[in-house]
């Protein structure tokens, strides 16, 4: 049989000076510097190069803009076409039924009424 044994993980002593962190804090704050330096050195190249990609990215959207805005002109103009159908075509049904009603009473009121005799 295997005998696996497992020895204890020791991990290595710590300075009592404190010299790791002291050695971690001066590289963070050295990286931190190097790389505020490359960021400002290459600022003005990164600024054109995003001020370019707008340019193109505008000049490239401007038809589909156009093209997107003059459908939605035409669809608008075509929901307030058949829209105005509609309310024309009830308007003519109202008075339709109106005119019918009016001739209905009319007709009730003449057949209702007294006829008048002369004497």
């Amino acid at each position: 049989m295997n005998d696996t044994r497992h020895e204890p993980v020791i991990p290595p002593p710590v300075d009592a000076s404190g010299s790791h962190r002291g050695s971690f804090v001066r590289g963070l704050a050295g990286g931190a510097l190097l790389g505020a330096a490359a960021g400002l050195l290459a600022a003005p190249w990164i600024h054109e190069a995003l001020r370019t990609a707008r340019r193109r990215l505008t000049v490239a959207t401007a038809g589909a803009r156009e093209a997107v805005v003059d459908d939605l002109r035409k669809k608008g103009r075509d929901v307030y076409g058949k829209a105005l159908n509609v309310v024309v075509r009830s308007a003519e049904d109202v008075r339709e039924r109106a005119t019918q009603a009016q001739g209905e009473l009319n007709q009730h009121a003449t057949a209702g009424a007294p006829t008048r005799t002369s004497s």
